[in-house]
């Protein structure tokens, strides 16, 4: 159990460096770990966004960095632009094939990503827009 690093990003900004396990979208809540070993319950409509991680500590000018033209796609799905309502852009692969409805996972597009997937609440995203 709390085998993923994670951090949850919160409606209101706030952040949480956590461990945590897989979850499903259609769930309410989620249980993880924060790095004190007290365990939290999360309810999945407070959060903007849920990051599984790589590393708590990042060289962000390295993880940030856009990579050049991507030769191949190596997760399956289609290539969407999030933009949050606090204006943050994300892309990733994803494989819905229309507007979500409910909370939804994605992939990140930049392989120099700390994020191994992501967690994205729909209620928290201003647009949604498929990029292939």
């Amino acid at each position: 159990m709390f085998d993923h690093k994670m951090v949850v990003r919160f409606s209101g900004g706030e952040t949480m460096a956590c461990f945590g396990d897989s979850f499903l979208p259609g769930e309410k809540e989620m249980l993880v770990k924060d790095l004190d070993e007290r365990i939290h319950s999360i309810e999945l409509g407070s959060v903007k966004m849920v990051c599984f991680i790589r590393h708590f500590v990042t060289d962000s000018q390295n993880t940030h960095r856009k990579p050049g033209k991507i030769l191949f796609q190596g997760v399956p799905g289609r290539k969407v632009e999030i933009v949050f309502r606090d204006g943050e852009v994300f892309e990733g692969v994803t494989s819905l094939k229309e507007k979500p409805k409910t909370g939804f996972f994605l992939t990140p597009l930049n392989p120099n990503s700390n994020n191994i997937h992501v967690y994205a609440n729909p209620a928290e995203i201003e647009s949604f827009r498929f990029l292939d």
